[in-house]
């Protein structure tokens, strides 16, 4: 998706569909990315797949406190307990990185 293509979508910023496309979009990069710095293609999926997974509570943990109207604290602590209950995907994600650089030294 060019950023042609999102300027031309009508969409607000909290739209669903607009959001999995963000995140489809910093998948799909990601995963090329990786594989363009020689992981293998299914190893470079599964990483991209894993930050994707950590990342987006945080995007929707940022949403929650940006607000124009203040959150109330049992909404902030719930936002903030699902970021954090996807840590260990990222967690994942570095583990697959470094072996895999371990596996090239």
């Amino acid at each position: 998706m060019s950023d042609e293509d999102l300027s031309k979508v009508r969409c607000t910023p909290t739209d669903p569909s607009l959001e999995f496309d963000v995140f489809e979009v910093v998948r799909l990069r990601l995963a090329e990315a990786l594989a363009r710095r020689d992981y293998g293609p299914l190893e470079a999926e599964r990483i991209a797949l894993y930050v994707v997974k950590g990342v987006r509570p945080v995007s929707q943990f940022l949403k929650v406190l940006t607000r124009e109207k203040a959150p109330g604290d049992d909404e902030i602590v719930e936002a903030l307990t699902r970021a954090l209950d996807e840590a260990p995907a990222l967690v994942r994600a570095t583990r697959l990185l470094l072996k895999a650089d371990e596996d090239e030294g």
